[in-house]
């Protein structure tokens, strides 16, 4: 294929919005129920366990439907992949209110919305791929993910302001139409691919699913790459988790574990924009993901250790700085090094691993601790990130070609 045949159109922008839309309305979605965990255990009159459910249930649904996200999105490419998840949101979303106090009812709609999860996630590259050039991707992978922080800002933040006492019907009716609005929107609007591919890379042949799979498990560099996100991942997930457990010993609250979450996705935003940008324009992805792991590693020996509330805050934006900032150039760099691989595998499994730490690290972790202090769950995160900090090094940056 000739160079006049690689163009750039600014639609792409268009593009991304619409995604991003449908992914801050998921990870509403998803932290309605947690972001109010008491007054939705009294508006469905069950345990707070089973309210933990409804949240939980993203990340058991997420391991085995990747798969099929991953094949759907490779054999009929983005829209037809994103579009399966947007639909899937907006349906669900919406018929949550329509559950009212049935407790069966809701968790059914919920895994619904669950199972769109990937269909979403696992497009994040594929959508980099499709409509932007290489001096882009990362910035655009990164864009996407900041809309999945962004997502659990906003649930986190508007829906108490929604629920009255402990009704949550207020809540689940204008997220559902959230839900509606941005499905419909993505529906009508995206489009799968540009007219002409935004670089050379784009025109290249993939493998299929299956073949894809044996060889990213056989390559070095992904692995690597696995385990930087089944811990890093899982990482967050158990802090976040766990948040208020951990500075209650430290003589705080809610008010404050609530502070400190919210700056830990702070952290991450700004983390993303920043990596994602330096990525982009040096091309260079292992030193930016040595840097961001090394943050978050440094960040949780502090956090372990403190119990100054100005230094907790300031572990805590760093801890989300770190991790959350390695994801999207974590992700490109897989793409790299797996070609040619699909996007939507590779960004898949990654996806997939990180999840499943986060169901290991808050089961498993849940009483470790010394005299109700997470200090030995701490450290052993912390040491698990210097491992993947040293597991780093083994990296080998592509060489990029111009657009």
């Amino acid at each position: 294929m000739n160079e006049t045949n690689i163009q750039v159109y600014s639609y792409r922008w268009i593009e991304l919005l619409l995604f991003m839309f449908v992914n801050i309305t998921l990870q509403m979605l998803w932290i309605s129920f947690a972001a109010v965990t008491l007054e939705a255990t009294a508006f469905y009159n069950v345990d707070e366990l089973l309210i933990l459910l409804l949240s939980m249930s993203f990340m058991i649904v997420y391991i085995p439907i990747t798969f099929l996200a991953s094949w759907l999105i490779d054999k009929y490419d983005f829209k037809i992949g994103a579009g399966i998840g947007a639909l899937l949101a907006a349906i669900f979303g919406f018929l949550r209110f329509f559950a009212f106090t049935d407790y069966t009812l809701v968790l059914v709609f919920q895994i619904g919305i669950a199972i769109s999860q990937p269909f979403i996630l696992n497009s994040i590259t594929k959508l980099s791929s499709n409509w932007f050039p290489e001096s882009e991707r990362t910035t655009a992978t990164g864009l996407s993910l900041i809309s999945q922080f962004l997502g659990i800002a906003f649930g986190v933040l508007i829906t108490p302001i929604l629920v009255t006492g402990n009704d949550l019907g207020l809540m689940l009716l204008i997220y559902g139409i959230i839900a509606m609005i941005s499905g419909i929107l993505f529906l009508v609007f995206a489009k799968d691919k540009p007219p002409t591919p935004p670089s050379k890379v784009a025109t290249s042949e993939k493998v299929f699913m299956s073949e894809g799979l044996k060889q990213l498990f056989t390559n070095r560099q992904f692995l690597i790459l696995v385990m930087i996100f089944f811990i890093g991942l899982g990482t967050f997930n158990m802090i976040t988790s766990y948040i208020e457990l951990i500075v209650i010993p430290r003589g705080y609250g809610a008010e404050e574990a609530g502070i400190l979450g919210g700056i830990m996705l702070f952290g991450g935003i700004i983390g993303a924009i920043v990596m994602s940008a330096l990525s982009d324009k040096f091309k260079k992805r292992k030193i930016l993901i040595l840097i961001s792991v090394l943050i978050a590693a440094i960040s949780l020996f502090v956090l372990s250790f403190t119990n100054d509330i100005t230094l907790l805050y300031v572990s805590s934006f760093l801890l989300g700085f770190g991790i959350l900032s390695a994801g999207p150039v974590a992700l490109e760099f897989a793409v790299e090094k797996t070609r040619p691989v699909p996007e939507s595998s590779s960004n898949g499994i990654l996806m997939m691993i990180g999840q499943v730490g986060g169901i290991l690290f808050i089961l498993g972790l849940v009483d470790f601790t010394l005299n109700g202090d997470y200090l030995p769950a701490l450290l052993l995160l912390a040491s698990l990130t210097v491992l993947i900090f040293i597991l780093g090094f083994f990296l080998k940056d592509t060489k990029h070609e111009i657009d």
